[in-house]
């Protein structure tokens, strides 16, 4: 039986939590998306589904449990969700594994390096593969990365984080050249800053906190990027014309400096 029986245009939010996901979820549904969100820790997504619900109204979310580590469990959530609500028009690919405290090459393990490799990149490639048919279809469909620093540029400490990151962007602008002419838009944001959320964030205004900044915690959006106002930007791409499509940009607080991880 559908689950999205009003025939709303479906969304898939692919490492979907607090922060960025949620934000970009809630700023598709209010402009009518009915939202499908796949990630692996179940009580979050049920906390999320609950408030989309309770503000957007009952059954305009859906959860799928989902391991972007494992292709099987990537390939049946999307079949699912073809199933539950119908073809995916827009894929947003927001999961990103990285560690708060970096770690040089000799201390990163290999089965630290596959995991993060698998949740940046690989979960990307195998979320693609599922939706591109429907869209082809259709002749139109809209495919956005999160990006980060991190794609541009290695850094100490982040043996594990940028190659995955870097893959990514490339599997963007290989996504583009072969299916843009075919109605595709795929767009790479590199968010290039802290984001005021519970993890990066959290951090940043604890130090703060401790430093005593407080002009910096009195002026939070000037210092940390805020999800919701981030979401805006992932939904003018979506709708840009298609005389002027976007294939990247980056985006950062007001007074964090560009690129600044260089």
């Amino acid at each position: 039986m559908s689950l999205n029986s009003a025939n709303k245009p479906v969304i898939a939010l692919v490492g979907a939590g607090p922060g960025i996901g949620e934000a970009v979820a809630r700023r598709f549904t209010a402009e009518g998306f009915v939202v499908a969100l796949l990630a692996r820790t179940e009580d979050k997504l049920q906390t999320m589904v609950q408030g989309i619900d309770a503000d957007y109204g009952k059954g305009t979310a859906q959860y799928y449990l989902t391991d972007l580590r494992i292709e099987d469990s990537v390939n049946s959530s999307f079949k699912k969700i073809r199933s539950d609500l119908g073809p995916v028009q827009v894929l947003v690919y927001n999961a990103g594994a990285r560690r708060v405290n970096g770690r040089s090459i000799l201390d990163t393990t290999t089965e630290e390096f596959e995991n993060f490799t698998k949740i940046n990149l690989f979960g990307a490639f195998w979320s693609t593969k599922c939706v591109l048919p429907d869209m082809l279809a259709a002749e139109k469909g809209t495919i956005l990365f999160t990006g980060a620093t991190g794609a541009l540029r290695g850094m100490p400490g982040l043996a594990s984080f940028s190659p995955g990151k870097f893959g990514l962007r490339s599997l963007c602008q290989i996504i583009t050249r072969e299916y843009q002419p075919k109605g595709i838009h795929a767009a790479h944001i590199i968010v290039d800053g802290p984001v005021d959320g519970k993890l990066i964030g959290g951090v940043r205004r604890r130090q703060w906190q401790r430093e005593g900044a407080q002009d910096k915690l009195e002026d939070i959006d000037s210092y940390l990027v805020q999800p919701a106002d981030l979401a805006q930007t992932y939904w003018f791409l979506h709708i840009q014309p298609r005389s002027a499509w976007t294939q990247e940009l980056d985006a950062r607080a007001q007074k964090e400096t560009m690129f600044s991880k260089l």
